[in-house]
C-alpha cells in the first residue's frame, strides 16, 4: 500500500504546486478529532484516493492549532476541512468534515 505523499509544509506546497501547476490538496485538522482520526485511518489510506491525491494534487495536512495563521486565512471553522487551492494558493472548493473514500473521490472530481 502506498501512501499519500504529504509535503513537508504549506509554503513548500506552494512552492512545488507554482513549480509543477498542480493544485494545492491543504487540509487542517485537529488532535483529538474523530472525525479527523477516521478520515486519517479510512479514506486517506484507500488506494484510489491515494493515487487521485497524489497525481493530481500537492497535498499538505497541518494540525490547526499549530498553523492559525492558515486557519483564519482559509475562514476554516471545523475539522477536518479539506481545501482545494490553486497552484497560486487561492481557493477553488472546499469540504469539511469525515467523506468515505467514495464521497472523497466525488469531491476531487468535482475540480476539474
Amino acid at each position: 500500500m502506498s501512501d499519500v505523499l504529504w509535503q513537508p509544509d504549506y509554503e513548500a506546497a506552494v512552492k512545488e504546486a507554482s513549480t509543477s501547476n498542480r493544485p494545492i490538496l491543504l487540509e487542517l485538522y485537529m488532535d483529538g478529532c474523530g472525525h479527523c482520526a477516521r478520515l486519517h485511518k479510512e479514506t486517506l489510506v484507500d488506494e484510489k484516493v491515494v493515487a487521485a491525491v497524489n497525481a493530481g494534487f500537492v497535498p499538505v495536512r497541518h494540525e490547526g492549532r499549530g498553523r492559525m495563521d492558515l486557519v483564519k486565512k482559509f475562514d476554516v471553522k471545523g475539522a477536518p476541512t479539506t481545501l482545494i487551492l490553486s497552484p497560486q494558493g487561492q481557493e477553488k472548493h472546499r469540504f469539511v468534515g469525515f467523506h468515505d473514500p467514495g464521497e472523497y473521490l466525488r469531491e476531487l472530481g468535482k475540480i476539474s
